[in-house]
């Protein structure tokens, strides 16, 4: 007798639109708030306070979050305190999410045995995006919950395109995406660890295709930004 070979399908994921209500937001702003009192400390002397030195943390962004505009969005912050600068990460691929406006990156070797794509070169086999100095505790955690659940937090070590300068504002959008003079001597720039969000979900949801930033740009920053 044959066996009964049973076969089930995941559903497929509704498209994608970013949660940016001001119900969201808010409860942004709440989880925001609780971080930051959590850097005060009360002193014995009543009266007397005395403020934590926050920590600071650096990210690569490399999808809707490369622009500006959508982190601002996403801090719910101006930015004029951060430093940004475009910069590299080796040893990834990034891929369009197939139900999404948004991209996923993943390790190039597993990108290469899913998409049985020829083994990436190390000028393939790399993410250009942007290094951004200076995030808070408060901005890691709505960061996070910006991510959904859809990306493990890992640190990477990127290297940088040109030196950071001071603002979001600041920074040229074209030197995020454009080639670059320097990229042909890209071994030599200076490096950063940096903390970055890389696809922990299945690899069947990704596209073979890379993301485009200049189409997003383009087709979706006004949903986004």
């Amino acid at each position: 007798m044959a066996a009964l070979v049973i076969k089930v399908r995941r559903l497929s994921r509704k498209p994608y639109i970013p949660n940016l209500d001001q119900n969201h937001i808010l409860t942004i702003k709440e989880d925001a708030r609780a971080a930051s009192l959590s850097n005060t400390v009360q002193l014995n002397n009543p009266g007397a306070r005395m403020e934590v030195q926050e920590k600071k943390y650096s990210a690569f962004f490399y999808g809707t979050l490369l622009h500006p505009c959508v982190l601002k969005r996403v801090l719910d912050r101006g930015g004029e305190d951060l430093d940004i600068a475009p910069a590299f990460l080796d040893g990834y691929i990034r891929h369009q999410v197939s139900w999404a406006d948004f991209p996923a990156i993943i390790p190039a070797s597993k990108s290469h045995d899913f998409f049985k794509t020829k083994s990436p070169g190390p000028d393939i086999a790399c993410v250009r995006g942007c290094y951004v100095s200076g995030l808070t505790e408060a901005d890691i955690m709505k960061l996070d919950r910006f991510e959904a659940g859809l990306y493990d937090r890992k640190e990477v070590e990127v290297r940088l395109l040109l030196e950071p300068v001071n603002g979001l504002d600041s920074i040229d959008i074209r030197n995020l995406f454009e080639p670059m003079t320097n990229e042909a001597n890209s071994g030599e720039l200076q490096t950063r660890k940096a903390l970055t969000y890389v696809w922990n979900q299945y690899l069947d949801e990704l596209e073979a295709d890379a993301w485009s930033f200049t189409d997003f740009v383009a087709q979706k920053l006004n949903i986004w930004g």
